[in-house]
């Protein structure tokens, strides 16, 4: 598990007073980024050995507001040829859990426009962070 601390902008909160839906993606793709950039190093070729998200699902339970101070958790459970599954555990500051996410990943070439098997260095970030199960 990778922990990332978010700074929730005013930008992010709508009308109601709580962090609107759509922040969340930015919130787990800042996570996201932290999970991989610290293994795989400032050298990594991301166009060659890229992802893209697939799919994003997110269950909110309690809203985020403005003045709460939030960590992504970052695990992985599920490990395909070509493909991943990460999740993401939104926590406040009194470790209460908001929101639940996951996104399906894939691994592309973007210079080739193809699909690629998990890179062996890939894999083993998702090993070392393999969980196989949705605790939400």
């Amino acid at each position: 598990m990778i922990s990332t601390a978010v700074q929730i902008r005013f930008a992010d909160v709508d009308m109601g007073g709580h962090v609107h839906n759509a922040a969340y993606l930015h919130y787990f793709e800042s996570a996201r980024i932290g999970f991989f950039v610290g293994g795989l190093g400032k050298d990594w070729d991301w166009k060659k050995f890229g992802f893209i998200v697939k799919k994003n699902t997110i269950e909110y339970h309690v809203p985020v507001y403005l003045t709460d101070q939030i960590k992504v958790e970052v695990n992985c459970i599920h490990i395909g040829e070509k493909s991943f599954t990460l999740s993401y555990h939104v926590f406040d500051q009194n470790k209460i859990l908001k929101t639940y996410g996951e996104s399906v990943i894939v691994c592309l070439d973007y210079h080739q426009g193809k699909t690629i098997s998990i890179p062996a260095e890939v894999r083993q970030i998702l090993q070392s962070n393999f969980t196989g199960q949705n605790p939400a």
